[in-house]
């Protein structure tokens, strides 16, 4: 049987066919059982039988072959047998296809051809195949809109097929083909499992963008092209690829790539430097090419730009933010292309209020070289030449108090976003307390230490073994030098990619931290999970610097003093003040959910109040409700409903809008490389794989090497129908001849 069939639909039918035994079995059970009584008149009745009983026997064992042909055939119709062009039952077959249709829906098929977009030929394509198949014949089709993940409609009739074309829309999303092509898997090994291997048949439509051909690697953990397409190859499926693009091999388009400051803003009224950022990805120059920028929705005057073929140009505007929070801005190529949807970008920017430090002095001193946080409070509110002091503008806004004030409203840790507690002997329990709470609902801490510092009172409140205590670390022994005259340690190494610590990364730099002498220090041991930003050169290699995440905070703990006592950190401002103002910049950055994300991208966001009636605002100006209810979260903050799905597949400006916490903004970002339309020829195409196979059409209409590359499969279920129709009406017409005759000789 396997070298006529080529495998069943419903391959555990099959085994039906041993019903075919039951009559056999039912005529052994009811053979008649007797014992021999030989009697006078006997013989004449065994002569009459021996005459007629060959005959008998035959009749009877045609008619029960006749009913186990008609069982065994009915199971085998059930089960939809088929076969391929080589076996010898192909010609009385009856064709049945099952066709999956990818069509590429990716961002780069918005590219307008004439009256129609690549994506808009695409649809007319996938129409013509599905009209090229049969519903009465059986013929079924998945359709597959392609973006940054399928979109996949079951199973379906040619017709219905033809209707889901209708809903669909060119995503604004990068092509992964790799996750298209794993839909076809899915169904290829399905009809693997009944032994159709390399039955399925395959189509690709698209515009042949060669970073979605050809990609350096698989990210975000998908699965790999190459790893799609050698699956494919094992289950002996094709793709049989069409170009739905007549464009030319590399058309001429702009992009925007990013719009974004070039450098961290520092607060409001601070002049800000944004770049945007033009890529040409065509083979032509373009001169005179025409950026424009609103701020806040207020257009700034446009720029000129000259864009290389194949690189990129960048307009700069200075913008001063008047106020703090959220700002969105929205960049523009005014020169059309073909490609509209890539020359429009948004981005939102947040300008931070003055960061509120609480400067907590465990040594006063009478003037500025002895006080503990005289050089902090010099860093982060310098006097001006006419004596006055920055305004508004300043980015930081410090306080100072003395230890004991912690406890009282003036130290109460809610008013601030950094504490620094400088060279403080201890903290009573209940503080550490407030403390530990503060900190775990965001709040940044960093502990200077000094000769005034009781370790042993530290560790016993604010450190555990285990790591939930309050420090970073254990603090340990106090390390000094021999001689300060001729003997230091220095910087040995530090965290070069760190926020806190990258403006010294430059070689132009670096010496200004690494040279620093530190003549007392303490040895420290770190609890699990923090991290040394910085170690000296002394044979331990001893933190200088430590941090660690303390729920949704951190903590620092610097092992040194912070004045000239046993460092000259202080008495180099060129290291100071870049130390100071980095460090307190990052410690205050909250870990809230990124506001400008890829298309496709979950929105998350918090806020510092009850939201109520929670609603999205599209770009398109549309608004929906967002269901779900707002978690509570630590620090009275609460955290938004996520928005998801079809709600955030297209690029541009939202906002999230609710009553008693504000609004929110965010960004959403097509992926700027989508504009780079450099295509694969389908020579090319050959060489990316074997499972691939290019398709060369001629107007809509199929070349004869299309026909011959597309798989078939004809199923048998029809004349097996009919085989086993006539075996049910030569059995019933055999068995009434039989009964008839006997009747009659009777």
């Amino acid at each position: 049987m396997g070298g006529l069939f080529g495998g069943f639909v419903n391959a555990g039918i099959v085994a039906g066919a041993a019903l075919a035994l039951v009559p056999l079995v039912i005529h052994i059970l009811n053979r008649r059982r007797h014992k021999p009584m030989r009697w006078a008149a006997m013989r004449f009745v065994q002569a009459a039988h021996k005459r007629t009983r060959r005959r008998v026997r035959m009749e009877n064992w045609l008619l029960l072959l006749l009913r186990m042909s008609a069982i065994a055939l009915l199971a085998l119709v059930i089960a939809r047998p088929f076969t391929g062009n080589d076996s010898p039952l192909a010609g009385i077959t009856e064709t049945r296809r099952d066709l999956v249709v990818i069509l590429d829906g990716s961002a780069s098929t918005g590219w307008r051809e004439g009256v129609e977009t690549v994506f808009e030929r695409g649809v007319v394509r996938a129409r013509e195949l599905l009209r090229g198949l049969s519903g009465p014949r059986g013929d079924r089709a998945l359709v597959v809109l392609a973006g940054g993940y399928p979109r996949t409609s079951p199973w379906a009739t040619p017709e219905q097929a033809t209707g889901l074309l209708d809903t669909f829309q060119p995503t604004e999303e990068s092509l992964d083909l790799a996750s298209a092509l794993a839909e076809a898997i899915d169904a290829a090994e399905r009809e693997s499992s009944v032994g159709a291997r390399g039955a399925l048949e395959v189509r690709l439509l698209t515009d042949l963008q060669r970073r979605s051909f050809l990609p350096s690697q698989a990210a975000d953990g998908k699965q790999p092209l190459s790893e799609a397409l050698d699956r494919l190859k094992e289950l002996g499926v094709r793709v049989l690829v069409e170009d739905i693009s007549t464009a030319a091999s590399q058309p001429q388009n702009l992009a925007l790539a990013s719009v974004q400051p070039s450098t961290r803003v520092l607060g409001p009224q601070m002049p800000a430097d944004l770049r945007v950022e033009v890529r040409n990805f065509g083979p032509e120059t373009k001169n005179g090419v025409r950026v424009a920028l609103e701020v806040d929705g207020e257009r700034r005057p446009a720029q000129i730009v000259d864009v290389p073929a194949r690189g990129r140009a960048e307009a700069v505007f200075t913008v001063s933010f008047a106020r703090a929070g959220e700002h969105t801005l929205v960049a523009r190529v005014e020169d059309g292309d073909k490609l509209p949807l890539d020359n429009t970008r948004a981005h939102v920017i947040s300008v931070p209020p003055p960061a509120r430090v609480l400067l907590v002095d465990g040594a006063p001193g009478a003037v500025i070289d002895e006080d503990e946080v005289g050089y902090l409070r010099a860093v982060l509110e310098p006097p001006l030449d006419d004596g006055g002091w920055i305004g508004s503008a300043a980015p930081f806004e410090p306080r100072t108090i003395p230890p004991e004030d912690l406890g009282t409203a003036a130290g109460d840790p809610a008013a601030y976003d950094v504490i620094w507690l400088a060279n403080v002997e201890s903290l009573p329990a209940p503080e550490v307390d407030r403390l530990e709470a503060w900190v775990a609902s965001g709040g940044a801490l960093v502990v200077s230490l000094g000769d005034r510092v009781d370790a042993a009172s530290w560790n016993a409140r604010a450190w555990r073994a285990d790591g939930t205590g309050l420090l970073p670390a254990e603090i340990g022994s106090r390390v000094a030098v021999r001689s300060r005259s001729d003997t230091w340690q220095r910087v040995k190494s530090f965290a070069v990619d760190h926020p806190a610590l990258e403006f010294f990364a430059d070689e132009r730099f670096q010496p200004l931290l690494t040279e620093i002498p530190v003549y007392e220090f303490f040895a420290t041991r770190l609890v699990p999970g923090a991290k040394a930003l910085a170690t000296l050169d002394d044979d331990a290699s001893s933190a200088l610097l430590i941090e660690r995440a303390y729920d949704r905070g951190r903590v620092f703990l610097w092992t040194s003093t912070i004045d000239p006592a046993w460092t000259r950190l202080p008495q180099s401002p060129a290291t100071l003040v870049p130390f100071v103002h980095e460090l307190l910049r990052y410690a205050r950055s909250s870990e809230a959910a990124p506001r400008n994300v890829p298309v496709g991208t979950a929105l998350a966001a918090e806020v510092a109040a009850f939201p109520r009636a929670v609603t999205l605002v599209r770009p398109d100006g549309t608004k929906r409700t967002i269901d779900g209810e707002p978690q509570g979260l630590a620090g009275n903050r609460w955290k938004l409903p996520i928005v998801t799905g079809r709600d955030v597949e297209a690029s541009g400006l939202y906002r999230i809008e609710t009553e008693g916490a504000g609004s929110l903004a965010f960004a959403l970002e097509i992926d700027p490389f989508e504009g780079d339309l450099d295509r694969l020829s389908l020579d090319e195409l050959g060489g990316v794989h074997p499972a691939l196979v290019a398709v060369r059409l001629e107007g809509s209409s199929k070349s004869s090497s299309d026909a011959d590359a597309a798989p078939r499969r004809g199923e048998l279920w029809r004349p097996i129908a009919a085989l086993c129709l006539a075996f049910l009406v030569l059995e019933s017409l055999w068995g009434a001849w039989i009964g008839r005759r006997r009747r009659v000789r009777a």
